[in-house]
């Protein structure tokens, strides 16, 4: 019953797009200006064609900022324990519910044990990387690249 209530709510979302997209007796050009319009609706911002110089539209690397404020680090490792309670916390009640019950609840368990143990496999594997990363990365001082000469130094230097 579950699975013809979501068929017809995904045929619900599917086809309209897909009849309206089939009756469109729209010529090339039509179409061409259709996904232009749609490639400029997705640019980084809504400017005029060609406002902006060649070369800045091509992608640079960038460079990761050293190391996240410790605020943030904080934030983001309490989000994670949050997470990890609260998967935990369901897993507790849809193992007391299935003892109670039985029967289909315990698949939800499982797929939420499952959940579980993979959310914890991340999080180790996210710890490892960020113990590796303090061992292995070192980041370049940062600063003028070229020291300025002192002016006594370069008066020295041009009189012999």
């Amino acid at each position: 019953m579950l699975l013809v209530i979501l068929g017809v709510a995904w045929t619900a979302v599917l086809l309209p797009p897909y009849l309206r997209r089939r009756n469109e007796t729209a010529d090339s050009i039509t179409s061409f200006q259709t996904h232009l319009s749609t490639l400029r609706r997705a640019g980084p911002g809504r400017m005029a064609p060609m406002a902006r110089p060649f070369p800045s539209t091509i992608p640079r690397p960038t460079v990761a900022a050293p190391m996240a404020s410790p605020t943030a680090r904080a934030a983001a490792r309490r989000r994670r324990r949050t997470v990890l309670v609260t998967l935990a916390g369901a897993a507790a009640f849809t193992l007391l519910i299935a003892v109670a019950f039985g029967g289909r609840i315990w698949v939800a368990q499982a797929v939420l044990d499952a959940i579980l143990v993979g959310y914890a496999y991340l999080l180790v594997q996210l710890r490892k990387a960020a113990a590796e990363r303090a061992v292995k990365v070192r980041y370049l001082p940062t600063g003028p690249a070229i020291a300025e000469p002192t002016p006594a130094f370069a008066l020295r230097r041009v009189a012999r």
